[in-house]
């Protein structure tokens, strides 16, 4: 809207003595009839699908939270109106976030190429330490939690689910609010072959325990061989904590 402080007599007078070329070139530079302005629509379009999906891959949201500043080249204003335009990164393997850059290839009505860059901000709710950690301590839940945080490219894999992580030991320290990587942990040997453990029988009815002996090295979650004291027969049960393993048994 604009607003007139001039009088209204004098406004229409210049109004009227407005060479047409001048309107004309007021008309090219209204964003509405801009074919970069389309075009980047598609482009922010593109990378929010290429956003949704690595974060997918990943086991985050399927809607993270992102912030794009696209930045696209002149020569754009004089590029045809595009028909099915294909828009693709170098390496799509690459985390889709940081500064990227995107070829753009028009394949009709008018065959054109070119490129853009954009500014990705992209944040995930990451695995961060919930209290500072020190070196050689085993993971357990109440040390970790998820912080949604802005990523990076030097972070190329977050860690997006708690679970897969306990049982781990670090390898270094963490201060408190810092993100848990997988390569700064190490599996935690629970079970060592060749030592005692206890192996826990559940059932939907009963629930029991007995001993017996590892034949496996086994770490949290991993199912190992094991061999009951009493029966002398072999097993496959889960590990579930340090010497101690859990089978389900069957009824045939």
């Amino acid at each position: 809207m604009c607003y007139i402080t001039k009088p209204r007599q004098r406004q229409r007078k210049a109004e009227a003595l407005l060479p047409p070329w001048k309107q004309l070139f007021f008309l090219l530079l209204w964003p509405g009839t801009s074919l970069a302005a389309g075009l980047e629509q598609q482009i922010q379009q593109a990378i929010q699908q290429d956003v949704r999906q690595f974060s997918l891959k990943l086991g985050g949201p399927a809607r993270p939270k992102t912030q794009i500043s696209l930045n696209l080249p002149a020569a754009l204003q004089d590029k045809a109106a595009c028909s099915g335009l294909q828009i693709s990164r170098a390496n799509p393997q690459q985390a889709p976030w940081g500064r990227v850059s995107y070829s753009l290839n028009c394949p009709a009505p008018q065959s054109w190429q070119s490129r853009a860059t954009a500014q990705v901000q992209v944040w995930l709710p990451i695995v961060v330490s919930s209290r500072a950690l020190q070196r050689d301590e085993v993971l357990s839940a109440d040390m970790l939690k998820l912080e949604l945080t802005e990523l990076r490219q030097s972070r190329l894999d977050p860690e997006l689910q708690i679970e897969p992580l306990l049982g781990m030991r670090t390898k270094r320290r963490f201060s408190a609010g810092q993100p848990v990587s997988r390569h700064l942990l190490e599996a935690q040997l629970l079970v060592r072959k060749g030592q005692q453990v206890i192996i826990q029988v559940k059932t939907a009815d009963f629930a029991a325990s007995t001993t017996g002996v590892a034949l496996e090295d086994g770490v949290l979650h991993q199912r190992i061989r094991v061999q009951n004291s009493s029966s002398g027969a072999e097993l496959e049960a889960e590990v579930v904590a340090e010497d101690r393993v859990q089978t389900l048994f069957r009824k045939d």
